[in-house]
C-alpha cells in the first residue's frame, strides 16, 4: 500500500510500445499489494451473471466510492471512464466492456499512470478519450477490418475471456449509456481537433476536482459556489467566438491549452482518488486523497476559503505543496495598513511567499479600442500574486519568470510571464515595491518609457488599481482567460484586507526570526543599548517584529 504513480521506469510502457503487442498484461504493472487489495475489492462489489461471468455493476461501483450526492454525476463519469478503458490497447476498436476483474485492473493501471512517460500523459489523454463524444461512423471496409482484429485485453490461461462472455450482457442493461446528446453539433468544435467532451461532463468532473481539494478538510462543502466555479471555468475554456459561446463540448486541444496554464498536474487529485479507493483495502484512514496529494491549508486565514485555496494548489508548482500549511505572514486587518507593518512581518523571509487581497472594486470609465467606457461595475473580488524570491525595498523591477498574478473570485484567472522560445522574457518587469511609490505587479511599458501594472497599490496599502489590456505594450504577465468580457477591465479598488502567506518550511520562518533577531541586535549594539532582559531572554519587542507572538491587535492605519 502507499503506492503512488512513480513507479520504476523499467516497469512503464508508452501508449505506442503496449499497443504493438497483441497482448497487454495489467498485472505486470502492479505490486503484490496492489494487486490482492483490487482482487479482494472487486470480490467486495461484483455481481455475478450466467455462464459464471462476474463483473461490476455500477451502482456498486458508486456506493464503493460514497461520494456526496452533488459529487455523483462525476462518479458516473467515472465508471464510464473504467468501462472504456478496460479494453485497454484496443478502446476505440472494443469499446466499453463490463467491468470484469482484468477490465477492472486494466482501468486503474491506465488511469493512475502506470502507463505514463517523461513526455507522454498517456493516463490524462486516454481518460478524456473516454469521456468523449462518440466518434462518426465509419465506412463499412474500416468496421471490417477492426472486427478482424483480436480483442487485446489478455487474462491468465484459467480465467475464461470476459469480453468473449457477455452473451446478451450489455452496458445498456448494466445501467450504463454511452451515446451523448447534440452530437449533431459535433462539428462546430472540429476545428480544435482531437476529442471532445461534452460541456456539461466537464463541468462535473471540475466539480469532482474542487470537491476533492476539500474533501479531507473539516469544513461545511459550498458545493453551490463549487459548481458555480466549475462553470466558470469551463466557460472560460471555449474559444473566443461569438458565434460558438453554445457549443456543447470542449475539445481535448482547448482543454490542454487551459491545462497548462492553470494546472499541469490538474489530474493528479482524481488519480489519488482511484488508488486510495480501490488499492487500499483495509484502510481506518477515510481520507479521500494520498497524503501528498491533499491540498495544503493557511494556518489562519481571513479571506482564503478551502475553494480558493484549491484553485491556488492547482496552479502552483508541485515541489510548492509539499508543505501542507502556510503560514500566515502578514495581516492587514491584523498587523495594520502600512508599509512599516507589512516590511516587519514579511521581509527577510527567505521561502516563496502568496499575497493575497480582498478588494471592493468598481470599475472606471476607461479607453477601450479608441472608446471611453461609461458603464460601473461594483464587486468584491479576490486578487493576489505567487512571488518565488524574497521580498526586498528597491527601485529596480524584480521577481522571477516563476511568478504569477492570479484572480480568485469572480472569475478565475492566471497571469504568468511571457516567455519567448529561448526561454527568456521580454519584460521581466515583475514585481516593484517603494515607499514613495507602494506596491506593483505586472508593468508594461509604454513607447515613452511609463509603466501600467496589472495589479498596483498605494503606499498606504489601501487603495489601488486593478486592469488588463487585450493587446498591452511589451507586457510582463498575460492574463490566461480568452473570454472577450476579460480582455479589457479597469478596476480601482478600496483594500479590505491582505494577508501575505510563507509556503516555505519551518526552517524557512526559523531564519527569517535569526534575521530580524540579528538585524535588531546590529540596530541595538550600535546605539550601545542591551536588548536582553535581566534573565537573558531576548525582547518580546523582537519576538512581536518577526511576527512569533502577537499579543495586542495592533493598527496603524
Amino acid at each position: 500500500m502507499g503506492q503512488t504513480n512513480t513507479k520504476p521506469i523499467e516497469t512503464r510502457r508508452s501508449s505506442s510500445s503496449v499497443s504493438s503487442k497483441r497482448t497487454f498484461n495489467p498485472r505486470k504493472h502492479l505490486t503484490r499489494i496492489e494487486l490482492v487489495s483490487l482482487q479482494y475489492i472487486f470480490n467486495d462489489l461484483k455481481s455475478a451473471f450466467k455462464d459464471n461471468f462476474e463483473c461490476i455493476e455500477p451502482k456498486s461501483f458508486l456506493e464503493h466510492l460514497q461520494l456526496p450526492s452533488q459529487v455523483e454525476p462525476a462518479g458516473v463519469l467515472l465508471f464510464k471512464a473504467f468501462s472504456y478503458l478496460g479494453s485497454y490497447p484496443s478502446c476505440t476498436t472494443a469499446g466499453p466492456v463490463p467491468l470484469s476483474f482484468n477490465a477492472f485492473i486494466t482501468a486503474f493501471v491506465v488511469i493512475i499512470g502506470y502507463l505514463d512517460t517523461a513526455t507522454e500523459s498517456v493516463s490524462e489523454n486516454l481518460f478524456f478519450q473516454s469521456l468523449s463524444v462518440l466518434p462518426a461512423p465509419e465506412d463499412a471496409s474500416t468496421i471490417q477490418d477492426k472486427e478482424d482484429e483480436p480483442v487485446l485485453v489478455s487474462k491468465p490461461d484459467q480465467e475464461q475471456d470476459d469480453n468473449q462472455s457477455l452473451g446478451d450482457l450489455s452496458l445498456a442493461k448494466l445501467g450504463v449509456d454511452f451515446s451523448d446528446l447534440e452530437l449533431d453539433k459535433r462539428e462546430e468544435t472540429a476545428t480544435e481537433g482531437g476529442s471532445e467532451i461534452l460541456c456539461r461532463d466537464l463541468i462535473e468532473l471540475f466539480v469532482l476536482l474542487l470537491w476533492l481539494g476539500e474533501a479531507d478538510k473539516e469544513c461545511q462543502h459550498d458545493f453551490e459556489s463549487i459548481r458555480q466555479m466549475a462553470t466558470k471555468i469551463v466557460n472560460n475554456i471555449k474559444p473566443l467566438n461569438t458565434d460558438k459561446d453554445d457549443l456543447p463540448c470542449i475539445s481535448y486541444a482547448l482543454f490542454c491549452q487551459w491545462k497548462n496554464t492553470f494546472s499541469p498536474h490538474l489530474f493528479k487529485p482524481l488519480q489519488s482518488l482511484v488508488i486510495k479507493s480501490f488499492a487500499y483495502y483495509e484502510n481506518p484512514n477515510q481520507n479521500r486523497l494520498l497524503p501528498e496529494d491533499q491540498v495544503p491549508a493557511p494556518s489562519d486565514t481571513e479571506i482564503l476559503s478551502p475553494l480558493y485555496t484549491t484553485l491556488l494548489s492547482w496552479s502552483l508548482p508541485e515541489e510548492i505543496l509539499i508543505t501542507k500549511q502556510w503560514c500566515r505572514l502578514y495581516s492587514a486587518d491584523q498587523d495594520g495598513f502600512s508599509m512599516n507593518r507589512f516590511e516587519s512581518h514579511v521581509f527577510k523571509y527567505p521561502g516563496p511567499t502568496l499575497f493575497v487581497m480582498r478588494v471592493d472594486a468598481i470599475s472606471a470609465p476607461h479607453i477601450i479600442g479608441g472608446k471611453k467606457t461609461t458603464d460601473k461595475l461594483r464587486q468584491s473580488m479576490i486578487i493576489g500574486a505567487y512571488i518565488t524570491q524574497p521580498w526586498k525595498h528597491s527601485k529596480h523591477f524584480w521577481g522571477t519568470n516563476k511568478c504569477f498574478l492570479f484572480e480568485l473570485d469572480p472569475s478565475f484567472d492566471i497571469f504568468r510571464p511571457i516567455i519567448n522560445r529561448g526561454g527568456i522574457s521580454n519584460n521581466d518587469h515583475y514585481i516593484y515595491y517603494h515607499h514613495d511609490f507602494g506596491i506593483g505587479f505586472g508593468a508594461t511599458t509604454g513607447s515613452n518609457q511609463t509603466h501600467e501594472f496589472i495589479l498596483s497599490l498605494k503606499n498606504t496599502l489601501q487603495e489601488g488599481i486593478y486592469q488588463n489590456e487585450a493587446y498591452p505594450s511589451q507586457p510582463s504577465f498575460k492574463s490566461a482567460i480568452k473570454s472577450r468580457t476579460h480582455q479589457d477591465f479597469y478596476y480601482r479598488f478600496d483594500t479590505e484586507d491582505i494577508e501575505v502567506f510563507g509556503l516555505g518550511n519551518e526552517k524557512d520562518r526559523e531564519r527569517q526570526a535569526k534575521e530580524w533577531q540579528f538585524e535588531k541586535q546590529e540596530a541595538a549594539r550600535r546605539a550601545g543599548v542591551n536588548i536582553r532582559q535581566s534573565d537573558g531572554q531576548l525582547d518580546k519587542e523582537l519576538l512581536k517584529m518577526a511576527g512569533i507572538i502577537d499579543e495586542d491587535r495592533r493598527q496603524d492605519r
